[in-house]
């Protein structure tokens, strides 16, 4: 009878720790399908509809506030809007992809198109493996020097500082046992 608690105690220990760590073991998997540039194991732990969406709702609620009175007092502003509103759901569907979001973890500006499997090379052509005399420039690791914690018991955000020092953040929400990336808060001010 003392050995079954003991086991139902060790039992309940490694489950509230798996809990607890889960979201932290999310984020490497996602690290390094991001590095290795694996959009299909990438795509494993992102919920992309949900992703676009918060981009979408973001953008035009910043585009809303630019234009402010100027939709109220001008009918030809409301229109521009509206067609504004339809870009903004165009590049926000072009740019949430996996290479989209591997460039986001980076702290880069994602480009549209179809991204290079493998990094620029560092050299020149000349085979001197850098740019005559330049410093060589390595590829940043997704969610380098990024900051991880839970915001709330089913939300855990990573948040990532660019070299300008905006901060953008990924929210992984809880999805039964596991977690997936849902939302990214980018630095629009």
């Amino acid at each position: 009878m003392r050995i079954l608690k003991l086991v139902l105690v060790m039992a309940a220990v490694l489950a509230l720790g798996y809990g607890v760590a889960a979201p932290w073991l999310t984020v490497y998997q996602i690290r390094e399908a991001a590095d290795h540039r694996d959009s299909r194991a990438l795509a494993e732990h992102v919920e992309f509809d949900s992703v676009r969406q918060s981009l979408k709702d973001q953008l035009n609620a910043r585009m809303l506030r630019e234009l402010g009175d100027d939709i109220r007092q001008n009918p030809l502003a409301a229109l521009g809007a509206a067609l504004a509103n339809t870009v903004v759901d165009g590049l926000v569907d072009t740019y949430v992809t996996p290479a989209g979001i591997e460039q986001l973890m980076r702290g880069e500006t994602p480009a549209p198109g179809i991204p290079r499997r493998e990094p620029p090379p560092a050299g020149n052509g000349n085979g001197n493996g850098g740019d005559a005399g330049g410093p060589k420039t390595e590829r940043r690791k997704p969610f380098s020097d990024a900051r991880m914690g839970y915001r709330s018991l089913n939300h855990f955000v990573v948040t990532m500082t660019d070299d300008s020092g905006k901060q953008a953040e990924f929210i992984l929400s809880r999805r039964g046992l596991g977690w997936k990336l849902t939302a990214i808060v980018l630095p629009l001010d």
